[in-house]
């Protein structure tokens, strides 16, 4: 039987989810059994039905809960699923979604704020500065220390890094997960292009040029149209993977954000102004006279470049995968041949690649209640309602009897037909598996305690033994691989907040920050002129664009980066 791979509506909503809540390897005391919020009372040993506990009747509410991302599906998640109307019915809550409308969150943060009026609930993705500057949260700190599940979610380090500099935690922030299936980011290259080079391990950024040069030279056309050596989303923030986040991994240096962190003495600095972000840029000018390069790639849309990814067409390029999911699996079912593969691709001489990055918890976006909710109360029982062991099985592995079952030991387990369904992505979205990322509380690699199942199927062995298709498993074997990770570095404990935490946390209308975005802004001006210039004038457009970055304080970016970084490390201890 095929299997349909969805790990990345996961993915998807966790990396948009290292925006909200979600999942890590450790917590603290485990949450509180199904029982502590429900009715119904999940079998603990062999399979054997526990009585129910008699629990408070819940009062109907009904909330407007707004996501800082654009729809996913076509299906509302929460409304028209089966596991959506089973959390609707166990909560007596119901939700009116608003997702966002394009793909700028601080526009949309900056309307809310001018008009004053919020959602009852929302994610704060990267405006959670704009959000707190304007009071528009109100503090959680008493309703976690009486809840029933949702402190137990989270370490007492985590709550401090969810901390405000008032004494107040606004939002709950993210678990990070590792996968054992696909990294999360790297340079991609074809399995075609592998399959014609004689499946060489590629490992630096010199040989990874030079194999998409010499495939597109062999083979310039596909199905009747060019082949494309390399491109890269260009479009609003999926800018920023030719703005800094390809290059630092080349320099093995984590994801950070638009900084770069000396693992030793925890300084940050800003990528754009580095030498390693220069040899970037060298690498789109020399694709691009070289005619390997994308004609479109500084015009193209984010749904243009999932279309051309899916024709099979594109050769080459970096990007985190849940970024490019859509245009992976739209390539699976057209032609898997041509399926794109990543590596940790470094420069030559580099010792350690961090490309899978730290087993982390970022307290510097998530999921908050509104001070225009007129029942917070009620809005936070339903989150602590949704913490629960019975609900975070629901959300994760879907229905009872549909979708897994209890196994004589009390686990959770699925029948071949039911991992099937797990992997057939239109499965997931009409049946809402994992389709509410946002309230995933429960770290997705820590046993539920009454079921002593992971949290996320997966993560569970089962899964990755039978996560791939049959060509992904044919491709393996050349590599002498059992899984796309394995050329890869594991994940680590993380050490400190990353960057891109510590960057939302911060006050759009912080000098500061202001230095940080404009110096985005400028580089996306740049990368074009850098990519399409003549060779001969590189250095002089180079230049130009460093004496504009030289003229922001910068300096003060990072040194406010350095500062949170350091201060916060001491939670990353335990």
């Amino acid at each position: 039987m095929s299997l349909k791979k969805s790990i990345a509506i996961i993915l998807t909503l966790m990396m948009v989810v290292a925006m909200l809540a979600g999942c890590s390897t450790t917590t603290e005391t485990p949450a509180t059994s199904p029982e502590a919020t429900s009715g119904d009372a999940a079998p603990t040993d062999g399979g054997e039905e526990q009585p129910a506990e008699e629990v408070a009747e819940r009062t109907p509410a009904t909330f407007h809960f707004f996501y800082s991302s654009s729809a996913t599906t076509t299906v509302d998640p929460w409304l028209d699923t089966p596991v959506g109307q089973w959390l609707q019915e166990k909560t007596n809550v119901e939700l009116e979604i608003e997702y966002l409308v394009g793909s700028d969150v601080r526009q949309k943060a900056s309307l809310l704020i001018a008009g004053g009026e919020y959602p009852d609930i929302m994610t704060t993705g990267d405006a959670s500065g704009d959000y707190f500057a304007a009071g528009a949260f109100i503090p959680l700190n008493d309703y976690i220390e009486n809840s029933t599940n949702i402190k137990n979610c989270f370490t007492e380090s985590q709550l401090k890094l969810m901390t405000q500099e008032d004494g107040n935690i606004y939002w709950f922030g993210s678990h990070a997960s590792e996968n054992s299936v696909y990294p999360s980011a790297g340079y991609y290259l074809s399995m075609d292009l592998l399959e014609k080079a004689g499946y060489p391990e590629v490992t630096t950024f010199e040989q990874w040029q030079d194999l998409i040069i010499e495939y597109v030279e062999a083979n310039p056309t596909y199905n009747g149209t060019s082949v494309i050596g390399i491109t890269e989303p260009t479009e609003a923030w999926r800018a920023s993977a030719v703005q800094y986040g390809g290059s630092r991994f080349l320099a093995g240096y984590q994801n950070d954000g638009l900084t770069v962190v000396d693992p030793e003495t925890l300084e940050a600095k800003v990528i754009m102004t580095q030498d390693f972000q220069k040899e970037f840029c060298l690498m789109l000018n020399r694709m691009w006279n070289l005619g390997v390069a994308d004609p479109e790639m500084f015009m193209q849309t984010d749904e243009q470049l999932q279309a051309k990814i899916g024709s099979g067409r594109i050769t080459g390029t970096y990007d985190q995968r849940s970024m490019i999911q859509v245009g992976l699996d739209a390539l699976e079912a057209n032609d898997p041949s041509r399926m794109l593969v990543a590596f940790p691709v470094t420069f030559e001489g580099v010792e350690r690649e961090r490309y899978r990055g730290p087993r982390s918890f970022a307290g510097g976006s998530g999921l908050a209640i509104t001070v225009s909710c007129e029942d917070p109360d009620r809005a936070f029982q339903f989150l602590d309602d949704l913490a629960s062991e019975e609900c975070q099985t629901v959300l994760r592995w879907g229905i009872e009897g549909t979708d897994w079952s209890y196994g004589e030991d009390g686990s959770l387990t699925k029948t071949e037909e039911q991992w099937a369904q797990y992997n057939d992505i239109n499965y997931k979205q009409t049946s809402g598996i994992e389709q509410m990322g946002w309230f995933n509380f429960w770290p997705g690699l820590e046993p539920f305690p009454t079921s002593g199942t992971i949290a996320s199927p997966s993560n569970t062995p089962e899964y990755a033994q039978q996560a791939y298709e049959d060509y992904e498993l044919e491709f393996l074997s050349h590599y002498d691989a059992q899984t796309f990770c394995d050329w890869f570095d594991p994940s680590y404990d993380a050490e400190y907040e990353p960057g891109w935490s510590i960057r939302q946390r911060i006050d759009t209308s912080d000098p500061r920050k202001i230095a940080g975005e404009t110096a985005l802004t400028i580089t996306l001006e740049y990368i074009p002129q850098l990519t399409q210039c003549a060779p001969e004038d590189f250095e002089t457009v180079w230049a130009e664009f460093v004496s504009k970055l030289d003229e922001l304080p910068l300096d003060e970016y990072e040194e406010l980066a350095t500062q949170m970084i350091q201060e916060g490390a001491a939670n990353y201890q335990n």
